[in-house]
């Protein structure tokens, strides 16, 4: 179904009585800062009539969302669109073409995909301004959620090993001064010659590492 369909459908939708009971969170969790991670966003409902929704998240900076790999539940046999209409800000859309409506009454609604930089170091998101439609054409609101992500260093990791070898040398100073420099640099370990976590890597982290050479 054409896109500019979906959106007209549902804001036809919307011309209705607005309730509010029904419940969405997402659920603090840890990252890795570099790789990706599937987090369900979570719908507890009161309402068994539920058929089209508009939910937006805001993600902390430093994390993105990949559109491509989130994708609805067995709960949901409707279709998703997802739009990023500014910085930060991504909104699911979501429309069942027979009027079906969301089974069951808790569980996971979408699943979605986060992406940490590798300078993340941590923050807050939110559940906003967000509702439910229901098959008599009721506008269900819910409650704004915040959430949090944290971060982790794997276990493992050698802090001023930027080139991942398993030492700390003059080599990781090298490496570590080109990033800086904003030079093209391979095999560059951000999450260890970050030696402060400051979620940045600048000549602080350079004399760091040269004061772990130093035994310093």
């Amino acid at each position: 179904m054409n896109k500019k369909i979906i959106f007209l459908a549902m804001a036809l939708m919307c011309l209705a009585n607005i309730s509010k009971a029904e419940d969405i969170n997402i659920q603090d969790f840890t990252i890795t800062p570099g790789e990706s991670m599937t987090v369900p966003l979570q719908l507890t409902n009161t309402k068994t009539n539920l058929t089209a929704f508009e939910i937006t998240v805001e993600v902390p900076a430093g994390v993105t969302i990949d559109i491509e790999n989130c994708a609805l539940t067995d709960r949901y046999q409707g279709m998703l669109e997802i739009r990023n209409p500014e910085e930060n800000i991504y909104r699911f859309c979501g429309l069942a073409v027979d009027m079906g409506t969301i089974s069951g009454t808790s569980g996971a609604l979408i699943n979605i995909s986060f992406k940490a930089a590798e300078g993340f170091r941590g923050g807050k998101g939110q559940i906003l301004d967000s509702y439910f439609v229901t098959t008599s054409r009721e506008r269900v609101m819910v409650d704004d959620k915040e959430f949090k992500i944290d971060y982790f260093i794997p276990a493992g990791s050698l802090m001023g090993d930027a080139n991942g070898d398993g030492s700390v040398d003059i080599s990781d100073v090298l490496l570590t001064v080109d990033y800086v420099l904003g030079k093209s640099v391979s095999s560059f370990i951000f999450l260890n010659a970050d030696m402060d976590q400051s979620g940045r890597i600048d000549i602080s982290d350079v004399l760091a590492i040269v004061d772990k050479i130093l035994g310093k």
